[in-house]
């Protein structure tokens, strides 16, 4: 098909002026509940790490690796799996990325030393990794321009909610089973939720915009036709307002075309995404192993504490989560972005004030509300700036790039506090660290685009 060629269709607008109803439900039910069973596979090694060592008495370099593997790993699905989102579409992506990582929990379950439970929680974060790019291109895709952005931050949002349940899945079964096999149990449940999962994504339809891109006029059609005939109903309207069609101007596509466009073209906005993502990874990651590994130590907290403090904290972040859902689409992504991700270095300061084990609590649970509320905006954002035929390709490299800071923040922390001994330092380097999202924020309400109300093409335009 020719570079650039226009494609008049409808089927964008009629999307966008459904009214909200059981069909998007059903949709963001799907998308939402394989979010939540992401975030629990992520955050279940929080609660088990010291078991393993306990068992397999590996050292704390070892340990870190678990988690540096992770990061590596959604680093490599994102790019990966994202361009395969955007050559294949979104729920074949959704599909293979679920089914991915599923298959490899089930083998990490069975892990008989560290090295080999490292390469396969690396091998299940690559399914992970994909599931940011297709989860994220796939909901903004379905859901109406008025709601896109709270809807987006709600499913963002149930991240600490899988978080939180991780933590009660091991206490759970802790309290029937020995630890050596508490831990294994932990995992294969979360396999078993993961099959659910797979059953209700089994009647996902297709992006009807990334069909548009691909030149499937009538598959499109009909999914939309079908989702229009299924409001109606459920909404008892005899007619929807009427939708004019819209000329979008088909871009390149192909890896190398794909790739070069998007640093090119694309290139501020794929550095928008990376130094947010950068920022809100450095905040998350390093609050958690800070409060681990200095804050709680340094104030004497009794270690059988530490897992109700880290749910406590998880709890904040859900609110971190639910604030944006509140401002996105009333204040805006502009105003929302600068105002969380500036709340970044309230919360890197409130170190400064880390006596007690109170006060490290109070710490943490505001760096985890912060960063929540920061990381939701930026997928807010980072999902509607792209173009279809590559917009899981602009989220996964974004990913890619911004992840470095979870790799790189605890080390940096851990080690200026055994240097000097001094929390001060700690907070002012952790501010530093958590800047660059701050900075892309300011620069993004300057120069960029507002997309509150406003369909997904007029964000793109060639």
């Amino acid at each position: 098909m020719p570079e650039h060629a226009e494609i008049t269709s409808d089927i964008q607008p009629r999307l966008d002026r459904l009214p909200w109803s059981s069909w998007h439900v059903k949709v963001v039910f799907a998308l939402g509940f394989g979010w939540l069973l992401d975030s629990l596979e992520t955050n279940i090694i929080g609660s088990i790490l010291g078991i393993l060592k306990n068992i397999w008495q590996f050292t704390p370099l070892q340990g870190s690796l678990t988690v540096s593997g992770w990061l590596v790993g959604i680093m490599v699905g994102a790019v990966v799996f994202g361009y395969l989102a955007d050559r294949f579409g979104r729920k074949q992506i959704f599909f293979v990325t679920l089914l991915w990582y599923g298959l490899f929990t089930i083998a990490c379950a069975f892990s008989n030393n560290i090295w080999v439970f490292i390469f396969l929680r690396f091998m299940a974060a690559v399914g992970i990794g994909g599931e940011y790019a297709a989860i994220s291109s796939a909901v903004v895709e379905f859901v109406p321009k008025r709601v896109r952005g709270k809807t987006d931050a709600f499913i963002m949002s149930l991240w600490p909610v899988g978080a939180i349940c991780s933590a009660v899945l091991v206490m759970f079964a802790l309290r029937f089973f020995p630890a050596e096999i508490a831990w294994r149990a932990g995992f294969l449940s979360a396999v078993a939720l993961a099959a659910f999962a797979l059953y209700i994504r089994r009647n996902l339809p297709e992006s009807p915009r990334w069909l548009i891109e691909r030149h499937r006029f009538e598959e499109a059609e009909t999914i939309v036709a079908d989702a229009e005939e299924e409001v109606m109903k459920r909404k008892a309207l005899k007619e929807l307002p009427q939708a004019r069609p819209i000329i979008v101007r088909q871009g390149v596509s192909g890896l190398w075309p794909q790739t070069k466009e998007l640093f090119s073209k694309y290139l501020a906005r794929v550095a928008l995404g990376a130094a947010m993502n950068f920022s809100q990874v450095s905040l998350g990651y390093g609050s958690i192993a800070l409060a681990s590994l200095v804050l709680f130590p340094m104030t004497k907290t009794p270690p059988e504490d530490v897992p109700l403090y880290m749910t406590i904290a998880f709890i904040s972040a859900f609110f971190g989560g639910l604030t944006s859902v509140l401002m996105v689409d009333a204040a805006g992504r502009k105003v929302t972005g600068v105002l969380s991700y500036g709340s970044y270095f309230i919360a890197t300061f409130s170190l400064l004030f880390v006596k007690s084990s109170f006060s490290a609590l109070a710490s943490l649970c505001l760096m985890q509300y912060c960063y929540t509320w920061g990381w939701v905006t930026e997928y807010v954002i980072k999902s509607e700036i792209f173009p279809t035929r590559s917009r899981a390709s602009g989220i996964g490299w974004a990913t890619f790039f911004g992840r470095t800071g979870g790799i790189i923040t605890a080390p940096i922390l851990t080690g200026v506090y055994q240097a000097t001994g001094s929390i001060t330092d700690v907070a002012y380097v952790f501010a530093v660290l958590v800047s660059p999202g701050f900075i892309a924020a300011i620069f993004w309400a300057v120069k960029g685009v507002e997309g509150k109300q406003k369909a997904l093409e007029e964000l793109t335009k060639d």
